[in-house]
């Protein structure tokens, strides 16, 4: 079998183990999960497009995710505070993901309508991409964002924003 096919029996079965995403598309899951705590800024669990927060570098930027039911994922590149969108001269960013000892495979994610070269949201239709993002709780399950910003290179695991941490 070859490698793409063992790591699509992977994921399948990482997701029909996993209950998979059953909220609402771009996911505003409110319900009492919000967090109060003392930032400078105040991202909650979701961004400006009430998607999934995470940090890039040590809080440098921030990327939000959000997808929808068509396997539609779309990055958002964000500044510090998670605010405002970052438009960066990338035509794509990529996630790379691997599953257990299989070999990584790598997603790009076009540039969404560059204005002067640069665009701030990366999309891609991908159902599988989609299905390791929602199981990444699920061991063995990594994924990470590689993205440059200004001439720097971040190479990001993508999980939700951590609200442990000091500011």
């Amino acid at each position: 079998m070859s490698r793409y096919g063992s790591f699509g029996l992977v994921l399948a079965a990482l997701v029909g183990w996993t209950a998979g995403c059953t909220s609402p598309a771009n996911h505003s899951e409110k319900g009492g999960k919000e967090e109060a705590h003392d930032h400078d800024h105040d991202h909650a669990h979701h961004g400006p497009h009430h998607g999934h927060i995470m940090e890039i570098g040590d809080e440098e930027y921030h990327a939000e995710w959000t997808h929808d039911e068509s396997g539609k994922i779309t990055f958002y590149i964000l500044d510090a505070d998670a605010k405002k969108e970052v438009p960066i001269a990338d035509q794509d960013l990529t996630i790379e993901v691997k599953i257990g000892e299989n070999a990584p495979v790598t997603y790009p994610l076009a540039a969404v309508d560059p204005k002067d070269g640069k665009s701030a949201t990366f999309e891609k239709v991908d159902k599988n991409l989609l299905g390791v993002l929602e199981t990444l709780k699920s061991p063995g399950v990594v994924a990470t964002l590689n993205v440059a910003i200004n001439g720097k290179q971040y190479h990001q695991e993508i999980k939700e924003h951590d609200h442990g941490h000091a500011h």
